[in-house]
């Protein structure tokens, strides 16, 4: 009798900050009808390695609890986490989802960098809230995938700032960071609004109308990464690029 009201595909991810509202929030007006997000939060308070530890140390409970859930994948989301243990660490964690739970398992800077990769950019600037150092390992992410960062448009702000924006001052920061990156670099072919909390999609549609250019951001890659995976992606038109293109 309820068939078309019962989710046919449920994402399981771990999501980094205390609080779940923005990501939430986005995620249903984006993701296609039936797609369930069942998420825990790992409490992330801090940009640092030991916080990264510490948040993700009961990580196979939270695995447990959501393979309890029936989801029919596992991610990691938020991009602080993987760029603060490096490279190895982010690839040995996503090997142990898989192993721990059986399922296919993901990240969003994995996400990120292979939807980069597979809409053919080569030149793209990063747009965040992170630091100098954690910008420098998510080059890495990218030049896996052949991706080159050229520049980036920064303002450093702790997840504790960070949290107390409402949502039209984090998307009109989003906005001005990310036009200010096209100014200042207008020979790259794409920007990364790197950052899940805050509202970005609105951003990026309006950034590529302006631009013509690929912007992408954490919660469109997600959807099409994993959609993907489970070979359920149908393109979502009147959004970005990133969820309107096969």
């Amino acid at each position: 009798m309820f068939e078309e009201d019962i989710p046919n595909i449920k994402l399981g991810g771990l999501l980094p900050l205390p609080i779940i509202d923005n990501a939430a929030y986005e995620f249903y007006r984006l993701a296609p009808k039936g797609v369930m997000q069942v998420m825990i939060s790992v409490g992330l308070s801090e940009f640092s390695a030991q916080d990264v530890n510490r948040a993700f140390s009961p990580l196979d409970s939270y695995l447990d609890q959501l393979m309890d859930r029936g989801v029919n994948m596992v991610a990691q989301h938020g991009v602080p986490l993987p760029i603060l243990i490096g490279v190895e660490a982010h690839d040995r964690m996503i090997a142990h989802m898989a192993k721990r739970t059986g399922l296919p398992a993901s990240s969003t800077v994995l996400a990120v960098a292979r939807s980069a990769r597979e809409l053919g950019l080569k030149r793209l600037v990063v747009v965040n809230k992170w630091t100098d150092a954690m910008n420098g390992v998510l080059a890495e992410f990218f030049a896996r995938e052949g991706v080159s960062v050229i520049g980036k448009t920064v303002e450093e702000m702790t997840p504790a700032q960070f949290v107390k924006l409402s949502s039209s001052d984090n998307l009109k920061l989003a906005f001005d960071l990310g036009r200010k990156a096209f100014h200042d670099h207008p020979d790259c072919d794409s920007i990364y609004i790197g950052g899940g909390a805050w509202l970005s999609e609105p951003v990026a549609r309006e950034l590529e109308r302006l631009t013509g250019k690929i912007v992408l951001c954490n919660q469109s890659a997600m959807i099409r990464d994993q959609l993907k995976t489970l070979n359920a992606w149908v393109p979502q038109q009147g959004h970005s690029r990133l969820l309107s293109l096969p």
